[in-house]
């Protein structure tokens, strides 16, 4: 189980740590920008585009009843017993019926991409959901645990191997600092 590791540099680890906690921030400020656009989107197919166009549906329909009138006024004044032509009354009436069919038709349009909107959202929701647990869960921890992993490292350059030997001091004697425990340093005579 315990094998040994190869650690030539703690700088390398140091700059892996570094780097995660950056892609995480920067990962986690694109995910909150695009959620951002993606709200603001779905503001505006909700509430502005309906508005709109129920907005215009209504004028257009106030103009299709305003032409008709145009050309029932056209009609009542004959000029010397002719029926008028009314050309011009008439293509307007008509213009005013093609916006109000355009108006209505967009309005249709409007509730379609909503339907579709819902339903792309809900797979996004699912699909990022992921990377989302990802960022909040697992990448703190792999930080942690690399802090941990930098920690023990330093910890082992900073103690003394097992096999160590003290510099002999200027009379050719050991102090005795680092003799095992069980054994005390000889007895000078």
């Amino acid at each position: 189980m315990s094998e040994s590791a190869n650690i030539t540099s703690v700088e390398a680890i140091e700059r892996f740590r570094a780097a995660l906690a950056k892609f995480e921030k920067r990962t986690q400020g694109a995910l909150d920008n695009l959620s951002s656009e993606l709200q603001r989107a779905t503001t505006w197919l909700e509430h502005d585009c309906p508005h709109y166009w129920k907005v215009q549906e209504n004028n257009a329909a106030d103009a299709v009843h305003q032409a008709k009138l145009d050309v029932e006024r056209c009609l009542i004044f004959a000029v010397t017993d002719e029926r008028p032509a009314c050309r011009e009354e008439r293509a307007a009436l008509q213009v005013a019926k093609n916006r109000l069919t355009y108006c209505h038709d967009k309005k249709g349009l409007v509730k379609h991409w909503q339907s579709v909107m819902h339903h792309e959202m809900f797979e996004y929701s699912g699909r990022i959901g992921h990377l989302r647990r990802i960022l909040e869960t697992e990448l703190p921890a792999a930080r942690a645990k690399l802090q941990l992993i930098m920690r023990r490292i330093e910890g082992y350059q900073i103690e003394r191997p097992p096999d160590y030997q003290e510099p002999l001091q200027s009379d050719g004697k050991s102090n005795g600092e680092n003799l095992p425990a069980n054994k005390s340093p000889a007895p000078e005579s």
